[in-house]
């Protein structure tokens, strides 16, 4: 009972924080107040403030001044607008604070980074600051390239789109029925996701959910259908639990800007688990459909929430060496899917 209590609780405080994630999305060129958006959400301004922290890695001033950057950035590399223009409408009080800000997120000034990316797609970065949580560690270790068998959903990794997730996973499952591949099925899906820092678009997001497949099984697949996962250094943390994205961006925001590495936005994030198999999902196909805010694991496959508890989730961050440049891309990498985001 007391299990069961405690998830439920975690799941009303995920689904509010992601209504409040969106409404600062959607307010990035407006006045943004800690209050208003606590109160929308029915938690006090103390009580939200900790929640938001717990839950997404970063404060939420923190959050709202990366996803302002992150726009800005967007801005002036598809735009000629003024830089004093694009302080203003970024929630800058002048042109003075916002450079400030922007060198220090992408580490120069906003017209020299105007001038080095405009028309090119831009990468997030990460800014070092203080680690808030010392026993996170993840392993390290080199993955092999992967042939995934995928099918696109869209919306940002949150509760408000796994509804999504869940219609590509049923899509997948038809894949491997046509192609008669049974072993497969007893796989566990892999979820692929980039740009897991930059929200400025929630909905435009795009996430995989796939399946790892041998050589002559890609060859009878639709090319869009194979997404190439390049190999590479990966930094990979265990979560247990209803909330993969707390550990990611404790991962991202606490870890990783201390740590010896640097992300390579180069190659996906993924995410599996053991515990979960596509053939789960197959049987349920004809059956269900999910709704805007259903959580995958509860109300798709049925798992009650101590076994949601026991589920452990591997997170893999894609990283590098921080000597090592990043301009050039990776002449393995064939980004014939998630390059287009």
């Amino acid at each position: 009972m007391g299990c069961n209590a405690n998830y439920q609780t975690k799941m009303r405080h995920r689904r509010r924080l992601d209504g409040a994630v969106s409404h600062v999305l959607d307010s990035l060129d407006n006045t943004i107040s800690l209050q208003e958006t606590a109160a929308m959400s029915f938690y006090s301004p103390v009580h939200f403030q900790a929640l938001f922290t717990e839950y997404l890695g970063e404060t939420f001033y923190e959050f709202v001044l990366r996803n302002r950057l992150f726009l800005a950035a967007k801005r002036l590399v598809s735009t000629y607008e003024k830089l004093n223009d694009l302080a203003f409408i970024s929630g800058f009080s002048s042109q003075a604070n916002f450079t400030r800000a922007f060198k220090q997120w992408f580490g120069v000034a906003p017209a020299k980074f105007r001038n080095e990316f405009y028309g090119q797609r831009i990468s997030p970065a990460i800014r070092t600051k203080p680690k808030r949580r010392a026993t996170v560690s993840p392993t390290l270790d080199i993955v092999p390239e992967r042939l995934l068998l995928s099918s696109l959903a869209q919306g940002y990794m949150s509760s408000q789109y796994e509804h999504t997730l869940w219609d590509a996973t049923l899509q997948l499952c038809e894949k491997l029925r046509a192609l008669g591949v049974t072993s497969a099925a007893t796989r566990a899906p892999t979820y692929v996701a980039r740009d897991v820092m930059d929200l400025t678009e929630l909905a435009l997001g795009l996430k995989m959910a796939a399946v790892e497949v041998d050589a002559q099984t890609a060859q009878r697949c639709k090319a869009e259908d194979i997404y190439r996962v390049p190999a590479g250094l990966y930094a990979t943390f265990t979560h247990q639990g209803i909330l993969p994205e707390q550990t990611l961006n404790i991962g991202l925001f606490d870890w990783l800007p201390t740590s010896q590495y640097q992300p390579d936005w180069r190659r996906p994030v993924l995410m599996c688990s053991e515990q979960v198999s596509l053939s789960q999902f197959c049987p349920n196909a004809p059956k269900r459909q999910l709704n805007r805010g259903d959580c995958l694991l509860v109300d798709g496959l049925g798992f009650s929430l101590r076994e949601v508890a026991q589920t452990q989730i591997r997170i893999s961050i894609p990283v590098a060496s921080s000597q090592e440049p990043l301009s050039r891309p990776l002449e393995s990498c064939s980004m014939t899917k998630l390059g287009q985001i």
